[in-house]
């Protein structure tokens, strides 16, 4: 092994000169380029620094196959220092830089050999190498050539995009500052139809308000005659049978309708809708309509309407008691006839003791339909009224229809300023692709990608779309910067952090996806091409810079 080591030490002092000797280039130890040839130059007293100036040693130690130098930096052409870095000069091709493991490792890292010493055998094939790089290159160079054309078209039409997004703006600014106006406009005609809108509702409720209690009122006085005639039933109930019989009426004198001190059984039964006897639902809806004014004339509380006399003749005023005392043998005579000259009129009274009945039901039960129906029809109001509604309806929709048009003007300015705030490149060559979606499908799922909006997936047997991730920012390096997209913030995944996308872009005539992995757990690659990417001028400098390593 030592002697392999002073092998390779004797090989490395033959290197620095043989690099010194070639074409006059700067004379450098092995396994530096040519970048860092300055920095290992020997100092005329024959010393030299550590590149972290921790240490001065002799010049001769440097590759002496000795780690002598903390950084590692005396020992570039050999794998004494694990941290150091071999250079590989590769003329005829590319150049690279190594781990210092690999150095003398039986491997055949450099297309040169010159990590391996020269009895490993490696070859030279450097030349064949760069002569296929120079193919791949050339081809790449005339595929950038013709996507610069497309890309050239997408800045175009990115250009002008940005152009009309500006003018779109300034006439939108225009028009919602016509809109607010409008708005201030339409408001005070909204308030004052409103107010004259609900005065004359207000008008409206009162008078109702006033209905209501009269009918609230009207609706109460069967319940009360119901109580009223309960309340009598009881006392003519003398026997307590729970009927009212023809004796027990025949005992109220304020039943004697004819004023002659005796109520006979014909009256009795008249009160009685000619029956024996009633119960108490026959007495309040048959009896007790008759037997109430009886007794409010009786008692003076009521007054029949008297048809104008000429003079108070005693004979007139028995005339005009004749039909109080003559009704229950009419109405009588009617009942036993069944069908006659009087049928009319025994339908109007049958007519009349059927209200009774319906009327009777309806106390506490009947009344709660028109409740619920008067909650949910509009009101009936007044032709006054209802043309003050509508006038103020239509004030309501014509400020409502401005509010909708400043909100579309608003939602669309801020469509416009979010496009604007994105990065769509140095000459608006990637704003073409915003609002475009681009799909790739393998076996299990579709990829979904929409630059500058989402990336997603979803399973081809068919299922929900899982978001990947949404647009966040350019994440290519140096003057690649817009050579990567990254999209965050996607769905959690099961126990793990939220997905994300990075998107890598290569320049192609045509833009689309080519391949979709998953590296890292919820971390998605997409490979997409584009001639946005197809920056002719930026390939030929770096070609350029390449070819003046070379």
């Amino acid at each position: 092994m030592r002697r392999a080591n002073i092998q390779f030490v004797l090989l490395t002092l033959l290197s620095y000169g043989s690099i010194a000797a070639q074409g006059g280039e700067v004379p450098r130890p092995r396994g530096v380029s040519l970048a860092k040839a300055a920095l290992y130059q020997p100092r005329p007293d024959g010393k030299w620094s550590c590149l972290d100036g921790s240490k001065t040693i002799p010049f001769a130690q440097v590759n002496d196959d000795y780690c002598d130098c903390a950084d590692g930096s005396d020992e570039p052409g050999t794998s004494a220092c694990p941290q150091s870095q071999f250079h590989c000069i590769n003329k005829g091709h590319q150049s690279i830089d190594i781990p210092s493991s690999q150095v003398q490792d039986g491997i055949c890292d450099c297309c040169d050999g010159s990590d391996e010493l020269p009895i490993v055998g490696c070859g030279n094939t450097c030349h064949e190498l760069g002569a296929a790089a120079a193919v791949q290159r050339r081809n790449e160079a005339e595929l950038y050539v013709r996507g610069a054309v497309k890309r050239q078209e997408m800045i175009t039409r990115g250009k002008q995009m940005k152009a009309d997004r500006s003018a779109r703006r300034s006439e939108l600014n225009a028009r919602i500052k016509e809109q607010e106006a409008l708005k201030a406009e339409k408001e005070q005609l909204k308030r004052n139809a409103e107010a004259l809108e609900s005065e004359a509702v207000e008008a409206f409720k009162e008078q109702q308000r006033e209905l209501d209690a009269e009918t609230a009122q009207a609706e109460q006085e069967p319940q009360q005659m119901r109580q009223e005639a309960t309340l009598s039933f009881v006392r003519y109930d003398a026997n307590k049978d729970g009927f009212v019989e023809v004796t027990e009426l025949m005992v109220d004198m304020n039943l004697d309708s004819d004023r002659n001190g005796v109520v006979t059984v014909e009256e009795a039964k008249y009160f009685l809708d000619e029956r024996d006897r009633v119960d108490l639902d026959a007495f309040v809806t048959l009896a007790w309509p008759r037997i109430k004014p009886q007794k409010m004339v009786a008692e003076g509380l009521f007054q029949p309407p008297q048809p104008p006399v000429v003079d108070a003749d005693p004979q007139a005023e028995v005339q005009s008691t004749e039909p109080i005392q003559h009704q229950p043998t009419d109405e009588q005579a009617d009942m036993e006839m069944g069908a006659g000259e009087h049928g009319d009129e025994d339908e109007d009274t049958e007519d009349e003791e059927d209200q009774y009945d319906d009327e009777e039901p309806d106390v506490g039960v009947g009344e709660a339909t028109p409740d619920v129906e008067t909650t949910t029809s509009a009101p009936n109001y007044d032709p006054e009224t209802q043309r003050l509604i509508e006038q103020a309806n239509e004030a309501r929709n014509a400020f409502d229809e401005v509010e909708r048009h400043i909100r579309e003007i608003e939602h669309e300015v801020k469509e416009i300023d979010d496009q604007e705030g994105k990065d769509y490149g140095l000459n608006e060559e990637w704003a073409v692709l915003d609002g475009e979606c681009y799909t790739f499908e393998d076996r299990e799922y579709v990829y979904t990608l929409c630059p500058f909006d989402r990336a997603s997936q979803k399973p081809r047997n068919g299922g929900a779309e899982t978001t990947l991730g949404r647009w966040d920012q350019w994440i290519g390096e140096g003057d690649d910067k817009y050579s990567r997209q990254k999209y965050a913030n996607g769905a959690a995944c099961w126990n793990g952090p939220q997905r994300s996308a990075l998107i890598n872009i290569k320049c192609a005539l045509e833009p689309r996806i080519t391949g979709v992995s998953e590296p890292n757990r919820c971390e998605y690659y997409f490979e997409f091409e584009t001639p946005a990417a197809c920056d002719s001028e930026a390939f030929k400098a770096a070609d350029q810079n390449q070819h003046d390593e070379l």
